[in-house]
C-alpha cells in the first residue's frame, strides 16, 4: 500500500465524489421506491421482460436498510454495488480529508477474472430471471 500526495484539485473532485455517493447511499436509506412511481423500465415495457439492472433500486433500498435477505431477492447483485458505493465513499472521503490517496496494490489478473464472475453472475442472473418470468 502507497500513499500519492493530492492536489487541491484533486482534492476538491474527491470531496464531491464522495458528496454524490453519500447522497445515494442516504437516498437507498429513505427513499423506498415500493411507495413511488418510478420511471417504467422501456426495456421490460417493450419485451414484457425485466433488464439487468430490474430490481437495483429495491435492492439498494432494502440493503441500505439492513434487510439484506430481501435485498438480495430484489437483484442477486444489488447488496454487493450498495457495499462497493460505501466503500468507494469511504476511500474519497479520507482521501479527500487526509490530502493523501490511498494506492491498493493489486493484480491485474485476479482483477480480470474478478470483472469477469461478476459480468458472468449478472448474465446468468438476467437469463435465469427472463426464464423465470417467460413460464
Amino acid at each position: 500500500m502507497t500513499f500519492i500526495e493530492l492536489k487541491a484539485d484533486q482534492r476538491i473532485i474527491r470531496l464531491s465524489i464522495a458528496g454524490i455517493l453519500f447522497l445515494i447511499i442516504l437516498a437507498s436509506i429513505y427513499f423506498d421506491p415500493v411507495n413511488y412511481k418510478i420511471t417504467d423500465c422501456a426495456f421490460k415495457h417493450f419485451t414484457g421482460v425485466s433488464c439487468p439492472g430490474c430490481g437495483l433500486t429495491r435492492s439498494f433500498h432494502a440493503g441500505a436498510n439492513l434487510h439484506v435477505e430481501q435485498a438480495f431477492a430484489f437483484h442477486l447483485l444489488g447488496p454487493f454495488f450498495l457495499l462497493g458505493f460505501i466503500f468507494l465513499f469511504v476511500k474519497y472521503l479520507i482521501d479527500s480529508i487526509t490530502g493523501k490517496s490511498i494506492q491498493l496494490k493489486y493484480n491485474q489478473t485476479l482483477t480480470k477474472t474478478i470483472f469477469w464472475i461478476i459480468g458472468i453472475t449478472w448474465a446468468g442472473f438476467w437469463i435465469s430471471r427472463m426464464i423465470y418470468e417467460l413460464l
